[in-house]
């Protein structure tokens, strides 16, 4: 996780698959970012992916960035589940991220693992420069949301996300850049939450 030193606001950026066919958003986010710490330099957007020269060149800064971070020491790292509020409008959105075991995951159709894929995965259509810029990447920066059967709400329950004085402390608070795509994002909170307080989570 980004330690206390870097800009959050600057530090987090969309998906990369996210306004390919409007590259004067990237635009925007490399004028805001500038030379600061941000996923943003450690990222491939999509919107380059037809623009072989830029994005060979691009591919290149991106992993050069992820191993300058490395050695510079800007993340601190943390051991459990984040919990993540985005306000959108008047309501919040509520989620975990989560560390998965890749080992427990198939995406083949008809698969029973514990993790699959809701749609067909088509490895043809994968553009072979999402997996350069991967191969030989000190770090990841996946974007999956990942669906859970709970009906009777045991994960994120109501009555435990009422009440906040019971949560670990807020690790973040901060504005998203261009709305992250939402115009009414106001902001993101994370909280740390460690084998200690997983109970308060009803996990």
């Amino acid at each position: 996780m980004p330690g206390k030193d870097v800009d959050l606001h600057k530090w987090a950026v969309i998906a990369c698959d996210q306004f390919t066919s409007e590259p004067e958003y990237w635009d925007r986010v490399e004028a805001t970012v500038g030379e600061a710490p941000s996923t943003y330099h450690l990222i491939l957007p999509e919107a380059w992916l037809n623009r072989p020269p830029d994005r060979d060149e691009r591919i290149d800064y991106a992993q050069s960035h992820m191993r300058q971070y490395l050695e510079d020491g800007i993340f601190e790292a943390h051991q459990g589940f984040v919990l993540v509020e985005r306000t959108v409008g008047d309501e919040i959105q509520t989620g975990l991220i989560v560390a998965l075991d890749l080992e427990a995951y198939n995406y083949n159709v008809g698969s029973k693992s514990l993790i699959r894929a809701t749609e067909g995965t088509i490895l043809d259509r994968l553009p072979p420069p999402r997996m350069q810029v991967r191969r030989g990447a000190p770090l990841e920066l996946p974007h999956i949301l990942v669906l859970y059967d709970d009906p009777h709400r045991t994960v994120l329950t109501p009555p435990i996300l009422e009440q906040k004085e019971n949560l670990p402390p807020l690790a973040y608070d901060f504005d998203l850049m261009e709305g992250s795509g939402i115009s009414l994002v106001i902001s993101l909170k994370n909280r740390l939450c460690s084998s200690r307080s997983s109970k308060t989570l009803a996990l």
